[in-house]
């Protein structure tokens, strides 16, 4: 029993999140798994030089007659231990779909708790063989990347009241390397009490018949499935960690976010990778940046996807992606977006230097940058192809951006007799006799006023060109990528 506390206290340590907690949040059902532990949460608890301020919380989810008793029972027991404790009835529980709108209303009603008494841990009763179910459930119905992870034992969540005020919490599940059968062993060594939900032995829920029919039979198998299973699962999220870390180093050059055309993919920079690294940072796409529009998607739609980028033969095609939702490619651009706007013109492309002194992917062969004039020497800065030397104030580095040209853009220029004047950027494009095919092309620099500042490769406007006693020269450059 107690290498068991000391045990689950190590893993507690381990966690930053748990040493600075100042106000924990315990899930408690008045099982088993979370009557134990309340009561190792409490004993650890107590033995801190500065105890930390426990809660209860008890959702009763009304679809049971010994429901309302089981809140009595977690009442008393909160009593027991001296705690803060509440407690909620579903009044509406749901009659399809139960056990992932009960999940949702029992985390709302948390997401209450956590906003009412500055909760910074949420702690629930998860265990091994919780795990166990759950990777199998998911491979069941069918799963993906990130949910073949299984149960993640410490990470940053956010939660939803029933007002829709949204709250971050930090979950924590200190029993996830701890089997039911040890659980259980504490629960009986300490005399405790708890109650029995007699819906666990129904065969109505997916996972009580994982639990009761598919779990025994690999544990006959082998006695040390649920270890390998938790040693399966802590390499799967190394490796989604690894792989997620690689994708947002290049997402910058593989996707734009547009407030009202949504998602917009660039072929050229996705073309560029390896079929395996391409379907992978697609799928991390869907998992990590689509699912607040698209929660559930196919591996077809993946695969659609992907044609869309490496079938030049279809530079402009248009699929159903899932309900309300298409994808459609024109050239170089695949756009997710509601089926409504389908229809829309093309939408404006908006390219942020959001970094100095970084070279930013304009294109598959163009890079471009704003950087310190210290950063290069001399040298090598009269080798660039194109520069603009400015003159810039600290609040004037950012907002600056790259677009294709818009009806009535102007720019301000110098007559070389220090006089100013505007010129539009159509005319310019006239007057220099670039093609037709090529001005829809070229891009504009523009700063967080929308003033264009460059038609690059081009010419510059005046902006920022002076000297003032309280800028610093940076240069904006402009380059092509060698074959």
């Amino acid at each position: 029993m107690e290498k068991f506390i000391q045990r689950v206290n190590q893993q507690l340590e381990q966690w930053d999140e748990w040493l600075s907690a100042q106000t924990i949040l315990l899930a408690v059902s008045g099982g088993v798994d979370s009557s134990v532990l309340l009561d190792v949460i409490v004993r650890i608890n107590t033995q801190l030089d500065e105890p930390k301020r426990l809660i209860v919380g008890h959702f009763d989810h009304n679809l049971r007659q010994t429901s309302q008793a089981d809140a009595t029972f977690v009442q008393q027991l909160a009593q027991r231990y001296d705690l803060i404790y509440y407690t909620h009835r579903w009044s509406n529980p749901a009659s399809k779909n139960v056990e992932a709108n009960a999940r949702d209303a029992r985390y709302a009603f948390f997401a209450e708790i956590i906003e009412r008494e500055a909760v910074d841990v949420l702690m629930t009763g998860h265990h091994l063989n919780d795990l166990a179910e759950t990777v199998m459930m998911r491979m069941i119905r069918g799963t993906s990347l990130r949910g073949v992870r299984g149960i993640e034992p410490n990470y940053r969540r956010l939660l939803m009241t029933d007002e829709q005020r949204a709250v971050h919490v930090q979950m924590m599940r200190p029993f996830l390397k701890v089997s039911k059968e040890t659980i259980q062993s504490y629960a009986q060594e300490r005399g405790l009490q708890f109650v029995e939900d007699e819906t666990n032995l129904e065969d109505k829920f997916l996972r009580n018949r994982v639990r009761q029919r598919l779990l025994p039979i690999f544990m006959e198998e082998n006695p040390n499935f649920l270890e390998n299973m938790l040693a399966l699962q802590e390499q799967l999220q190394a490796s989604y960690r690894v792989h997620y870390a690689s994708y947002l180093q290049e997402e910058p050059m593989l996707l734009m976010y547009s407030q009202q055309y949504k998602w917009v993919l660039y072929v050229p920079a996705f073309s560029e990778l390896g079929m395996d690294k391409r379907r992978v940072y697609l799928t991390l796409f869907f998992e990590e940046r689509l699912v607040e529009d698209i929660p559930t998607y196919t591996r077809e739609a993946i695969d659609r996807i992907d044609q869309l980028i490496v079938n030049d033969r279809l530079p402009n095609s248009t699929f159903q992606l899932s309900e309300g939702w298409v994808a459609r490619r024109e050239y170089d651009f695949i756009y997710i977006h509601p089926q409504e706007t389908r229809d829309m013109e093309q939408p404006d492309l908006n390219i942020h230097i959001n970094q100095l002194n970084h070279w930013h992917k304009l294109s598959e062969d163009e890079l471009i940058g704003l950087f310190d004039e210290r950063y290069f020497s001399t040298a090598e800065l009269l080798e660039m192809p194109y520069m603009i030397r400015l003159y810039l104030q600290p609040h004037q580095l950012r907002g600056f951006y790259l677009r294709h040209r818009n009806e009535g853009d102007r720019l301000e220029l110098n007559d070389g007799n220090g006089n100013l004047f505007h010129k539009k950027v159509s005319r310019f494009m006239i007057d220099q006799k670039i093609p037709m095919s090529e001005r829809e092309q070229l891009w504009l620099l523009c700063d967080k006023n929308h003033e264009v500042i460059s038609v690059i490769g081009h010419i510059a406007s005046r902006h920022y060109r002076n000297r003032h006693p309280h800028a610093q020269s940076y240069v904006f450059l402009y380059r092509k990528l060698e074959d």
